[in-house]
């Protein structure tokens, strides 16, 4: 068996770990990451890239059905599932060259297949590798799915987020346990394929931390598709009747499905790691981190879901960069989540950044609300479901923001730079726009703050300006 050393060992092939290994490498340390089944992660394999391929059919089905809206004579397409999901796959498979162990080679990246546990804080021993010793080690393993521990569920059966995408059979009903980003991005595919679905969610409303207009709207949009949302029920047992799954709720509901999809949450992944040997705590389920990443074992970081934070690929990539800065170079940096957007990737999609309204308003500040339905380039679309929110205090800088609309995780991003950046609402509003985008929503959005101010002591000025002037 091999003994190999490096100035650091990323566990986990993801985004965490690729990222961290790879910009080590790049900064000339030794660096080397450690992977169990394929580079790529849950984002690659079972999370972002096959979910937004499947959403890009299931969305031409819609509009194919939809065309009247248009003027055009609608045409419900005959879904081929079979064909959808080797689709999924080949975007996949075109979009993992990037994650291809021999790229991260020549990149002077050591690549090693197998499973890590830790004899030491700086040694590994690699299944089928042997020992690895490094003085640096960032635990980025990711998360998997897990189910809720419902009677009858086991024995019934059910899919995830993780073996979904290896289905080549559209079931005829599906009942979907959980109303978060994930359950409801299937949910949509499925019936927009045409698969008769239904939504369980305990909590009273879905996408819980949205803000609860924007949870509501979305819910009837999608109520609107046909999709049945059950809210405020928990689920206390699974049966198989006649060969259909039953889930039976604590108010007696009884929803039939063929299949189940299970979407209630992910647990970080650190089975096997054997953290008390490097002094590793955790916090729950998630690997225990401060401010600057860095783990209670010696010389040992972790990035990524892992922590148990944020569990965005985006996220992941940014922990990963601050790692690097703390582990390898002398100035050290802190996290600051303040800034993350997230997006929902339904249709209409969810993007939002910052803090929620009523954490805005108890900040004092102010939400202005623009409906997409008045936007000229939504009308022109038939794409008018929706609206632009954005808080800011009185000074005219951003708190949060969220957009309910097409193409909102686009639409997004002049909110997050102005938020990074310290810009106010005045300094964005007087950036010009081009005409017509679904962005300028955000313009007009914000018109509403400037009018207000015009509104104020500052406009009485200027219009005592204006008329010494005429």
């Amino acid at each position: 068996m091999k003994e190999l050393e490096y100035d650091l060992v990323a566990i986990g092939g993801g985004t965490a770990g690729l990222v961290s290994a790879a910009g080590a490498a790049y900064l000339g340390a030794r660096a080397a990451i450690i992977e169990r089944e394929a580079l790529g992660g849950d984002c690659l394999w079972t999370g972002c890239v096959p979910s937004k391929a499947l959403i890009a059919s299931a969305r031409t089905a819609h509009l194919m059905a939809h065309a009247d809206r248009l003027g055009l004579r609608g045409a419900t397409p005959k879904h081929a599932f079979g064909e959808v999901m080797d689709r999924m796959r080949r975007a996949r498979e075109t979009v993992a060259h990037h994650d291809d162990p021999e790229r991260f080679r020549a990149l002077g990246t050591g690549v090693h297949f197998g499973s890590a546990r830790f004899l030491s804080a700086d040694t590994l021993e690699v299944e089928g590798v042997g020992k690895v010793r490094a003085p640096r080690i960032v635990i980025a393993t990711g998360a998997h799915p897990i189910a809720p521990a419902i009677p009858g569920l086991e024995e019934a059966g059910y899919l995830t987020h993780a073996t979904a995408f290896d289905q080549t059979h559209l079931p005829g009903s599906l009942i979907v346990l959980g109303g978060g980003p994930i359950g409801l991005e299937l949910a949509q595919v499925y019936s927009r394929l045409g698969c008769r679905v239904s939504v369980v969610e305990m909590l009273p409303e879905v996408l819980p931390k949205e803000d609860p207009d924007v949870a509501r709207a979305l819910r009837e949009i999608l109520e609107s598709e046909g999709i049945a949302i059950r809210r405020g029920v928990r689920a206390i047992r699974v049966e198989v009747s006649e060969g259909r799954k039953v889930v039976i709720g604590d108010d007696g509901q009884r929803v039939e499905g063929e299949e189940i999809l299970v979407a209630t949450g992910r647990r970080p992944t650190t089975e096997g790691l054997n953290l008390d040997a490097a002094g590793v705590e955790r916090e729950g389920s998630a690997v225990r981190v401060d401010s600057r990443l860095r783990t209670t074992g010696k010389g040992i970081w972790a990035a990524g879901d892992v922590t148990g934070g944020l569990q965005f690929t985006h996220v992941a990539d940014y922990m990963a960069r601050i790692v690097l800065q703390n582990a390898l170079l002398p100035i050290r940096r802190k996290v600051d989540y303040s800034n993350v957007p997230w997006v929902t990737f339904t249709d209409p999609e969810v993007a939002h950044v910052g803090l929620s309204q009523q954490d805005a308003d108890e900040r004092g500040g102010r939400s202005y609300v623009y409906e997409l339905s008045d936007l000229d380039r939504a009308i022109v679309d038939g794409r008018t479901q929706g609206f632009v929110k954005i808080s800011a205090d009185r000074k005219g800088r951003i708190l949060g923001a969220t957009i309910l609309g097409s193409q909102a995780g686009e639409m997004l991003f002049p909110l997050v730079l102005a938020m990074q950046s310290g810009l106010r609402l005045s300094q964005i509003y007087n950036t010009i726009f081009p005409y017509p985008t679904m962005m300028e929503g955000i313009h007009r959005t914000i018109r509403q703050y400037q009018t207000e101010r015009l509104n104020g002591v500052g406009g009485r000025v200027l219009k005592k300006v204006v008329s010494w002037m005429t």
